[in-house]
């Protein structure tokens, strides 16, 4: 049974836009029942108007605090959740040669959105993903940049490089259970994450509808228990090199990480 088989009701926190609403725009066409949310409610409210059917949910994943709360609005609101992808992600470009180069605030709340947030969220959709009958799915939008990092980015680098070993440990725990964990491995993508920023001298992003072209290509031919990074380009190369390196080790502990 192909992943994207076993997604029927989709939760995707992030996805206002970028590859979370090019995926929601996906999964609907596809007949799925698609969840939006995201911080913008003129953008939900577009997207619903635009998408029938598509339920929107206001929030912001940095608000670490009122998380717990909207997990179990969610949770109680869609009971059928069997696929909950944390997509939204946040990136400043500093440095820490000098106080004004980077700000303790925007350490702050990039850490919350890419890796407290997903692992807060963890805590209370891999219990009602349990509960099911059928098969659940826990998906965390990662990047190659958590295998390669880069200077300009150094707090997202490592944030998604804790991303990676979290879903390994979660992915393990959760051996021989109904749940797959799945780390989406993103390469570098053009949309607007990066529109304060711009990083198109230093590489050729790829175009949002081939990543997720390739993206859906690998959900389609692959069993969502044999799932673990579903990377592309550059996302690919960085996950498979981990592990091509470290995955004899978890074999050898009999981990399915």
């Amino acid at each position: 049974m192909s992943a994207i088989s076993t997604f029927k009701t989709v939760l995707i926190f992030g996805g206002t836009s970028g590859i979370g609403e090019s995926f929601a725009r996906r999964f609907h066409a596809m007949g799925k029942k698609v969840i939006v949310t995201g911080r913008r409610e003129a953008r939900l409210a577009a997207l619903a108007k635009e998408l029938p059917g598509v339920e929107t949910y206001v929030l912001d994943n940095a608000d670490i605090s009122k998380l717990p709360t909207h997990a179990e609005a969610l949770i109680k609101k869609f009971p059928d959740i069997d696929t909950v992808w944390v997509n939204s992600g946040l990136a400043y470009v500093g440095h820490f040669r000098s106080l004004d180069g980077h700000s303790d605030e925007k350490v702050v709340t990039e850490l919350n959105t890419n890796l407290v947030a997903p692992i807060i969220l963890s805590r209370y959709f891999v219990p009602h993903l349990l509960s099911l009958d059928r098969p659940g799915s826990f998906l965390v939008t990662g990047s190659g940049l958590g295998f390669v990092p880069m200077g300009l980015l150094s707090v997202y680098c490592a944030s998604k490089a804790a991303v990676h070993s979290f879903l390994v440990g979660l992915r393990e725990s959760l051996k021989d259970t109904n749940v797959n964990v799945i780390e989406v491995v993103a390469p570098y993508v053009k949309t607007d994450f990066d529109k304060d920023y711009p990083m198109e001298h230093l590489a050729t992003p790829m175009e949002l509808g081939d990543y997720t072209d390739q993206t859906l290509a690998i959900f389609e031919s692959t069993p969502a228990a044999d799932l673990k990074e579903a990377g592309v380009g550059f996302g690919a190369m960085g996950a498979s090199a981990w592990r091509e390196a470290f995955g004899r080790f978890l074999t050898g502990r009999g981990s399915t990480g």
